[in-house]
């Protein structure tokens, strides 16, 4: 591991940074030996991870798309907001720094299709830009367990968190310090850490969400601050807007939701199909066998559903 902070080595991509609001420094990525004129797309990553978490499974993508991606404020090599979190890791602020990314990403494009995938509150963060605001400017979209807290179903809700704690609680009780990036992957490599990831993407994972920490002290530290991931969680309990704002999404959009039934499975997979739903032009999928990190579980199946925009 090096000890550059980008989560994409940059062997891999060229790295350009956008800046937004509340003096944020987003870190963005184009990648690589992507075909020169294929069309854009732009990839949005979960909570506690970054772009570079996805890297062997945005180079499948790379066959076929000019492949961008970023890493969220707070997270990756992308500046932490300032104080309150309340205020500043927030989905408003998300969807902002979506939309200059995306307006940075176009200017590039030459007049190529634009294109989105994500995954998580990175996808949520997206159908809020938008049915919220009016920011849509991809020809279609591909998501994986967009975190959409709803207005409605409560019961779901409530059933899922009377057996276990938010994400948030256990958010701020991660470890954040470690002696090498060694001990990183060890600790990732666990069955109740990320053991079930495939081999390239829990070695990418490990790669992009370590930096050398920054107190002075020996060792390494999570790219994403505790606080950080913890704040990102409350932002998605905090608001049902990305939801309600579904009916007017205007871009046809495929809906991929894990399976409830299966490890890591949540109340997002049980949703799912009712996500799609309330959008005017929405398919969806089941991902059977697999939960929430379904991109890193079969990153080759995912990457087929993305490509598959194309056809």
């Amino acid at each position: 591991m090096t000890k550059d902070v980008s989560s994409i080595p940059a062997e891999a991509a060229r790295r350009f940074d956008v800046p937004v609001e509340d003096d944020v420094t987003i870190a963005a990525y184009e990648l690589k030996d992507c075909p020169s004129d294929a069309p854009v797309l732009l990839w949005g990553h979960a909570n506690g991870f970054s772009a570079g978490s996805y890297l062997p499974f945005l180079q499948l993508l790379s066959k076929r798309f000019h492949v961008f991606a970023y890493d969220v404020r707070g997270q990756g090599a992308s500046t932490t907001p300032p104080e309150p979190f309340t205020e500043t890791v927030a989905f408003d602020r998300f969807a902002h720094d979506m939309e200059r990314v995306a307006n940075t990403v176009q200017a590039t494009a030459s007049g190529r299709p634009l294109y989105f995938a994500g995954h998580s509150f990175s996808a949520a963060t997206m159908y809020y830009l938008g049915g919220g605001f009016g920011f849509a400017p991809w020809r279609a979209v591909t998501t994986f367990d967009a975190t959409l807290r709803p207005s409605d179903h409560q019961d779901v809700l409530d059933a899922h968190y009377a057996k276990r704690p938010s994400m948030a609680v256990g958010a701020r009780r991660r470890r954040q310090y470690f002696e090498s990036p060694e001990a990183y992957l060890d600790a990732m490599s666990r069955p109740r850490a990320f053991g079930f990831f495939a081999r390239e993407m829990l070695a990418a994972h490990c790669q992009a969400t370590l930096r050398p920490r920054r107190d002075g002290t020996d060792g390494w530290e999570l790219s994403c601050p505790p606080e950080i991931e913890a704040g990102t969680y409350d932002a998605v309990g905090r608001t049902t807007a990305p939801y309600d704002s579904l009916p007017n999404f205007p871009v046809p959009a495929h809906l991929v939701g894990a399976d409830p039934a299966a490890p890591g499975g949540t109340w997002i997979g049980q949703l799912h199909e009712a996500f799609a739903d309330k959008l005017p032009n929405a398919r969806y999928t089941k991902m059977t066998g697999c939960g929430h990190l379904m991109p890193f579980q079969e990153p080759e199946a995912c990457a087929e559903i993305v490509l598959a925009m194309l056809d």
